[in-house]
């Protein structure tokens, strides 16, 4: 694996643990419902957030090094539901297919432009597609983060 590859399965990794700890305890019906008190009504479920992070992970890795195109749909993203085994099978599937990919990934690759079809720039190389998706799962981490220690203080109240 070239070094570049395994820094970004490195950092998919630590995230990871990070990610799962957010929702060790969490009863299904809050992972899927549960709103903070603070009248915050914008904010995502656990459940949907998770989602959001694993599409937009596979749509930004998997779909650019070419091992599966991936359709979207961003707004169904966060009002998804579903239980914790569901989001946990299909984050792993992500990262196993992730791995697989970057095991064989090529300097030659990286420089491989993708076109992406949304806001912002429209031809990204391999390289800026796959900064961007640690980047993006990182940003929400520290949002489920959040919603946990508000979830934490609500329940520790109870």
């Amino acid at each position: 694996m070239i070094p570049f590859a395994s820094a970004i399965e490195s950092n998919f990794r630590d995230q990871s643990v990070d990610l799962w700890e957010q929702f060790a305890g969490i009863p299904e019906e809050d992972l899927n419902e549960w709103k903070p008190a603070l009248g915050l009504q914008n904010i995502n479920s656990f459940y949907a957030l998770m989602t959001h992070i694993i599409s937009s992970g596979e749509y930004w890795t998997l779909h650019p090094i070419g091992v599966r195109t991936v359709e979207r749909d961003r707004p169904a993203e966060f009002v998804a539901t579903g239980s914790l085994a569901a989001l946990k099978g299909r984050f792993d599937a992500w990262m196993m297919d992730l791995h697989d990919a970057l095991e064989t990934l090529t300097e030659t690759d990286l420089a491989r432009t993708f076109q992406h079809r949304g806001h912002g720039p429209v031809d990204w190389s391999v390289a800026e597609c796959l900064l961007h998706a640690v980047e993006h799962t990182a940003t929400h981490l520290g949002h489920l983060q959040i919603q946990r220690q508000i979830w934490n203080a609500e329940h520790s109240a109870d």
